[in-house]
């Protein structure tokens, strides 16, 4: 008897703007059965939450948008409908997490130890709302549950030495090595594994500057929009076809 392809998920915010894109111009291999998109953009994806076993738009204009991003008529998002779901983008913003322990990392005159980068990265996963939604979702039968991290922001974009901007407050993680950036993406890994959850985290050959993606990367119009952020098709199908269903 045949198996059966497996059904995916795909449930995300703006970022997954990139995964549609990129599956409409054929760049994505995924061998499943049923692939649905799933979500919102702006503070519509605030507004999605995780309530009576399932997840589900609270708000008449986020339940609009989610309507439209899946085009099949699913308001609701239960455990069992799906075998596999990606959270991609979800506003987890690791930037946030990798930029100061990379800066410390990067200095010869501090030591960080595997335990620290541990325990900083449960501490990091708790604060996050999407994380704490997948955990819920876990809980409540989802049998596998992806986080796809949506990049580090692309170099080239914006000056990144303005003030509140990353090499303004950490200038040195332009020295940042690949070996440093695996220690932080283990214990990542690890804080995820231990929530039952997985992490597909960005390729080192489209990283520069040490924590930073590649200009070729950089969503269509990037430059004129001032937008750092999003990322071209091209990055989530390198991305997502790392994923092993």
């Amino acid at each position: 008897m045949p198996l059966r392809s497996k059904s995916l998920l795909i449930f995300g915010d703006s970022n997954l703007a990139s995964v549609q894109h990129a599956t409409r111009q054929g760049l994505l291999n995924f061998k499943a059965g049923q692939i649905e998109f799933w979500g919102g953009a702006g503070s519509e994806f605030r507004h999605i939450h995780f309530g009576k076993g399932g997840m589900q738009p609270i708000k008449p204009s986020a339940e609009e948008m989610v309507l439209r991003v899946n085009g099949n008529g699913r308001k609701r998002i239960a455990p069992n409908d799906f075998d596999v779901f990606v959270f991609y983008g979800v506003r987890l913003r690791l930037a946030e997490f990798f930029a100061p322990y990379l800066s410390l990392l990067a200095d010869e005159d501090c030591a960080v130890s595997d335990a620290v980068l541990r325990c900083a990265a449960d501490t990091f996963l708790n604060d996050r709302r999407s994380v704490r939604m997948a955990v819920k979702f876990k809980k409540a039968g989802a049998a596998r549950i992806v986080f796809a991290y949506a990049g580090f922001p692309v170099w080239g974009i914006v000056d990144q030495t303005e003030e509140g901007r990353i090499l303004s407050n950490y200038p040195i993680v332009t020295q940042a090595t690949e070996k440093m950036r695996q220690r932080i993406w283990n214990a990542l890994i690890a804080a995820f594994e231990s929530r039952g959850l997985e992490l597909l985290h960005q390729p080192e050959d489209m990283i520069t500057q040490g924590m930073f993606t590649k200009g070729e990367y950089a969503v269509e119009g990037a430059v004129e929009k001032q937008d750092a952020s999003h990322k071209a098709p091209s990055y989530a199908a390198k991305l997502l076809n790392g994923l092993s269903l």
